[in-house]
């Protein structure tokens, strides 16, 4: 590797522990660390699912189900989607209401 190569890496590095270390900080509570301090619309809640939902592995997974299965295979990517976004649009949002009186911390 070349010195640009570890410089870029070094600093790369420095940003990401100093974004780190600045919301470490933040975090007064255990409800801020692992709810955010509830402040998170049910939205972007719901979009978090989709993307780990349909994500990388998901997509790349498909290939193989594609050769093992055909064509027919494709359509667990398409239920998946379609599952996963009416869970964003219409489940995630009342589930997010109980969210502040129970105290839920998932």
């Amino acid at each position: 590797m070349a010195l640009i190569d570890y410089l870029v890496f070094g600093v790369y590095l420095l940003v990401i522990l100093g974004v780190g270390f600045y919301h470490f900080r933040r975090n007064r509570s255990a409800e801020d660390y692992y709810v955010g301090g509830r402040s998170v619309p049910s939205h972007h809640v719901g979009l978090s699912i989709v993307a780990t939902d349909v994500g990388g592995g998901f997509s790349i997974g498909l290939g193989g189900v594609g050769f093992a299965m055909g064509l027919s295979g494709s359509w667990l990517l398409f239920t998946g989607l379609v599952g996963a976004w009416l869970s964003a649009v219409f489940v995630i949002p009342r589930i997010k209401a109980l969210d502040v009186p129970h105290k839920m911390m998932t």
